[in-house]
């Protein structure tokens, strides 16, 4: 079959006048307005965008401020919390005492025959007396609130007297004074408590110890650590004071 001639096809194309057109002539008045718009859109953004950058710069001086409000806060609570301890301490640290003091004045009844059969630890009981003197002195820092010296003096306790009478307490104290330094130290701090924790878990600040691993926890952005040490102390230590402490910061913070 024979092609249809070529110039019929144009009665079946659409009608389109091309007089308005002219030849090219190099101007580039055409293609001038699309730039012009697409210069405004960029412009417009760019403002958006730096609106948005110092909103943004804002809202994070405004957290980094209350963040640092939130930090003061809190060593002041913990200063309290060392305070209202120190003199808990005081109390049971005499009581200590008073025990050692009858003690050795039992000692001193012993009839000598009984000496030849049971030896008076005499080195045993200047270790002792050493102890408790290296303790009282370090303590004596922290009613002093000379924290920084307290932890170095706590720590050289505890080299001395590793697993001594008042090696819990050491492990305590230094936890607490590790939350209280400037700045504080919570990794060092909750390696203290969880050693009381680990090495004591019968001596009466256990309680107080996973309280405070609580708030550690939560200091480190360990929430859910954080909830278990508090629930373990109102469940193993419902009518005591860390468990009522436990549960206001629960109320507080989850």
């Amino acid at each position: 079959m024979a092609q249809p001639p070529v110039e019929e096809s144009s009665s079946v194309a659409p009608t389109t006048s091309y007089s308005g057109i002219q030849p090219y002539s190099g101007s580039t008045t055409l293609a001038q307005p699309p730039i012009e718009t697409t210069t405004l859109i960029t412009g417009t953004d760019s403002g958006s965008l730096m609106l948005r950058v110092q909103q943004l710069e804002a809202d994070v001086r405004r957290l980094n401020g209350l963040l640092e409000e939130a930090t003061q806060a809190l060593q002041l609570l913990e200063a309290q919390s060392l305070e209202r301890y120190v003199d808990l301490d005081r109390r049971l640290a005499s009581g200590a005492a008073v025990e050692v003091a009858e003690g050795l004045g039992s000692e001193s009844t012993v009839p000598t025959t009984a000496v030849s059969e049971t030896p008076v630890p005499g080195r045993a009981v200047d270790a002792q007396a050493g102890e408790e003197a290296a303790y009282r002195a370090a303590y004596e820092l922290v009613r002093e609130r000379e924290f920084s010296g307290a932890v170095v003096a706590f720590t050289e306790f505890l080299a001395d007297y590793p697993f001594g009478r008042y090696a819990p307490n050491a492990h305590y104290w230094l936890g607490e004074l590790y939350l209280v330094l400037d700045p504080p130290d919570p990794e060092l701090a909750r390696q203290n408590f969880k050693l009381l924790l680990d090495q004591y878990p019968a001596d009466p600040k256990v309680p107080d110890a996973l309280y405070k691993l609580g708030r550690v926890q939560f200091i480190k952005g360990n929430r859910q650590r954080s909830k278990e040490y508090l629930d373990e102390v109102i469940r193993e230590y419902p009518s005591h004071a860390a468990a009522q402490l436990a549960r206001q910061f629960l109320l507080e913070n989850f």
